[in-house]
């Protein structure tokens, strides 16, 4: 099943809400709008405020938001995302992630 943003950030709020996420960006193919049956959902998540501690916090966020799509799932923080670094491709990453990234969930 290829997933309409709309239908994402359906299925994202309620996991979201459960980790009191600040925000949530979908990015990749999905944002581009060239999704395709087999494309798993690139998701960027803002963990400011979360309630989440240690690795497996961050699994059952993981879990539960791969349960929530039933795709398989591609799961970056934005703090990661934020890291500096002085490797070209690190910066390419971001930029692409910055210039596609769609909302589909923020904390008003």
């Amino acid at each position: 099943m290829v997933y309409t943003l709309d239908e994402i950030r359906r299925r994202v709020q309620p996991v979201a809400e459960k980790y009191h996420l600040k925000a949530v960006y979908v990015f990749g193919s999905y944002a581009r709008g060239d999704a395709r049956e087999d494309s798993d959902v690139d998701l960027l998540v803002d963990l400011a405020g979360a309630e989440l501690s240690g690795f497996f916090a961050i699994g059952g966020l993981y879990n539960d938001l791969e349960a929530a799509l039933q795709k398989e799932i591609d799961l970056i923080t934005a703090e990661s995302l934020e890291q500096p670094s002085n490797k070209m491709s690190d910066k390419l990453f971001r930029d692409i992630v910055n210039q596609e990234r769609r909302e589909i969930y923020a904390v008003a």
